[in-house]
């Protein structure tokens, strides 16, 4: 059998190219999954202090028998209130009729940093309409 000394190596080569491909695909896959994670965190925070704000019924109006409605600084207050609880980077704001709140959540990378991306952020929004009963 003839040996081919041209071709000493190549087997190699070609195993470390695959293998930086396939630690690529699992540092995306990896990474990929936290980044998804991180946005469903994000947006259920921001729709989890949505509604805690807007409970923020104004109890003069309930004791006297009126009907129920939301006081936009108090909501607000306690949307930011849930946000800290939470430990999460967020604003809530009074649009007129809801009260919206968005979230921020930046995560490091675990595979990705060897190629740059150091880490990843992510934006969640939530928001609680206002209806009244009548």
């Amino acid at each position: 059998m003839r040996s081919l000394r041209g071709d000493r190596g190549s087997a190699s080569v070609l195993i470390l190219g695959l293998s930086v491909a396939v630690l690529l695909g699992v540092g995306f896959a990896v990474d990929g999954t936290r980044k998804g994670q991180a946005y469903s965190q994000a947006t259920s925070i921001a729709e989890e202090a949505a509604r805690a704000g807007g409970q923020a019924l104004r109890a003069r109006a309930l004791a006297a028998g009126a009907d129920a409605d939301v006081d936009p600084q108090l909501a607000v207050a306690e949307a930011q209130r849930y946000l800290v609880a939470a430990g999460a980077n967020g604003t809530a704001r009074w649009d007129g009729r809801r009260l919206v709140v968005d979230t921020t959540i930046t995560r490091s990378t675990v595979f990705l940093g060897s190629i740059g991306i150091a880490e990843f952020t992510v934006h969640g929004t939530g928001a609680a309409v206002v209806v009244s009963a009548g």
